[in-house]
């Protein structure tokens, strides 16, 4: 008897030793939130590599009340459409053990240089040398198209007047149509390893790069980028 109550002491005392140790076995390990916000800023500066530009990039903090499970292999992307300077959305996801997504939030600041208007210029005027300056500061605060060298701008036409200071954008510039409305062209479909052109008549003028539609002769409506040589690209 003595036997006995000594073995059931000694089961009941493993027992208590053991629920603790699978308990501990069964608990979440949270991730550390600084591992988040490193993964965010080396995806950021992949991204930036080949600007060839000064870049600074500051992470906002995650939300220390956020908890979640530590992750074998952490992985970033960016939305769809998202540009990767500016204000920033990255999303950060872990697919083991426990699959989770995340948003984090960043500023991506670019250094550069950029013309500007060192004179007031008029609709019309060719733009020289003399009418423009070059300035370096942070281009991620200009607007979208903003002009980086003098080459790109030298010759071209205004399309309106501004005064001396504003940043130069190719949007100001009178374009050159290399189709023109009702002009005879070519829409060319093409892939690897085959090409298809038909005849058309262009239904507006389009610069190159531009969308332009087009009819052909059976009668199809077709939408395309603008080529030079009258030719419709359709992709």
């Amino acid at each position: 008897m003595k036997n006995f109550s000594q073995l059931l002491v000694v089961i009941i005392l493993g027992s208590l030793v053991a629920n603790p140790l699978a308990q501990a076995q069964q608990t979440v390990v949270p991730i550390e939130l600084s591992k988040i916000t490193q993964e965010v800023e080396t995806f950021l500066k992949q991204q930036t590599s080949g600007l060839n530009n000064r870049v600074e990039i500051q992470v906002r903090p995650i939300d220390p009340r956020l908890k979640l499970q530590a992750c074998e292999q952490l992985s970033s992307f960016l939305p769809p459409g998202a540009k990767v300077w500016g204000k920033v959305t990255v999303g950060i996801r872990c697919n083991s053990p426990k699959p989770w997504t995340i948003y984090a939030s960043a500023q991506v600041r670019i250094f550069g240089d950029y013309v500007v208007t060192k004179n007031a210029v008029r609709t019309g005027q060719i733009l020289t040398e003399e009418d423009i300056v070059t300035l370096h500061g942070e281009l991620s605060s200009q607007a979208a198209g903003v002009a980086l060298n003098t080459r790109t701008v030298v010759g071209k036409t205004m399309l309106a007047s501004y005064p001396a200071g504003v940043s130069i954008r190719q949007e100001m510039f009178k374009t050159i149509p290399v189709i023109q409305q009702g002009q005879s062209v070519k829409v060319v479909n093409q892939g690897t390893g085959f090409r298809v052109s038909n005849d058309a008549i262009a239904l507006n003028s389009a610069s190159e790069g531009q969308i332009v539609r087009g009819k052909t002769t059976s009668g199809i409506l077709v939408n395309g980028i603008a080529r030079a040589g009258g030719l419709i690209e359709v992709q």
